[in-house]
């Protein structure tokens, strides 16, 4: 499926409040047998995708995952501005190899993705700080890192239809 045109809801997360009240409609729809996708990953691989980016902002990426200093400069003159205010990034964007430990595993349940995406966003909310140095835009702040992590989510929980 082409994620660049394939149908998107447009949410919004101005907190991690915000970000869990939407996995409790999302939990909700999936008990209720009503919940959809419309993007090419399942539930859990979309909430283990966000939890392993969340983690690796808070304890750092892995020391091979270096972007091309072509694509390094692209984001940070681009994107950095708009995703450190949150706003999510553009949907289809394929992943280099450098970053395959971000990606989801094949057969993560929505319940294993679920529980650990919450675990990031308690870890957050109990004081773990986003330390890491980003990749592709360099040192942020705490909560330039906040921002864009809601903005992340907010791209891929898109893709999920509760009803």
């Amino acid at each position: 499926m082409n994620t660049k045109t394939a149908n998107r809801r447009t949410v919004q997360f101005n907190s991690i409040a915000d970000l869990e009240q939407e996995l409790e409609a999302l939990q909700s729809a999936s008990t209720a047998g009503t919940l959809r996708t419309t993007g090419n990953w399942t539930p859990g691989q979309i909430f283990q995708h966000c939890a392993r980016f969340w983690r690796s902002a808070i304890d750092g990426f892995p020391a091979d995952m270096k972007p091309p200093l072509w694509m390094k400069w692209t984001a940070q003159l681009l994107l950095k501005r708009m995703a450190v205010r949150g706003s999510p990034p553009p949907p289809g964007i394929k992943l280099p190899p450098q970053a395959e430990a971000l990606l989801p595993d094949d057969s993560v349940s929505f319940d294993e993705g679920l529980s650990e995406l919450r675990a990031q966003l308690d870890r957050t909310k109990a004081g773990d700080q986003f330390a890491a140095v980003s990749p592709l835009f360099g040192k942020l702040t705490h909560d330039q890192w906040q921002r864009m992590q809601l903005g992340h989510c907010q791209l891929h929980l898109g893709f999920l239809h509760p009803n």
